[in-house]
């Protein structure tokens, strides 16, 4: 039996060079130096609030002591929200060092994520009308803790270069 020409397979097409990619925006030419530059800078703002906010706490005039305090499930003596604070300052400089970073991931993951004790032990003060769609200023100021989580788990596991960045 013989095939007709009309029913054989063409001929593969012969391979080319593909099309030469479109040039480059400014924004793709940037991109890469603000990821490098931005992680830093994110690095020092999570450390720099953790730093700022303890020292609040460390002088006595953080606006969060009393949560903290009204949160917790024991008493907590006069000296428990300056040695949070000074414990804050700890892991805000921790961070920014870039130091021991598979030790500090599961620290501040521990601090952060104890933020959250506010909406499970005290709702009241987290939720308006019971309605947990519905956050008061306080419940705002815990639910952000969700984000810098995010940012220090992006700022302790990416890879070093390098040039230590």
């Amino acid at each position: 039996m013989t095939v007709s020409p009309e029913l054989t397979a063409p001929a593969p097409a012969s391979v080319t060079a593909s099309a030469p990619a479109p040039p480059a925006g400014a924004f793709d030419r940037l991109a890469p130096r603000l990821h490098h530059y931005g992680l830093g800078m994110l690095r020092a703002g999570l450390g720099g609030v953790f730093v700022w906010f303890g020292v609040l706490k460390v002088i006595g005039l953080s606006p969060a002591a009393a949560l903290v305090v009204a949160v917790l499930p024991f008493p907590a003596g006069g000296w428990f929200v300056p040695a949070l604070g000074w414990a804050e300052v700890a892991l805000g400089l921790w961070l920014v060092s870039g130091r021991a970073r598979a030790a500090a991931l599961p620290v501040l993951a521990a601090h952060l994520c104890g933020t959250f004790a506010v909406l499970f032990l005290t709702p009241s003060v987290a939720f308006a009308h019971s309605n947990p769609l519905l956050l008061t200023l306080v419940g705002e100021f815990v639910v952000k803790n969700v984000v810098l989580l995010a940012g220090a788990v992006v700022v302790l596991t990416h890879p070093r270069r390098a040039d230590g960045c």
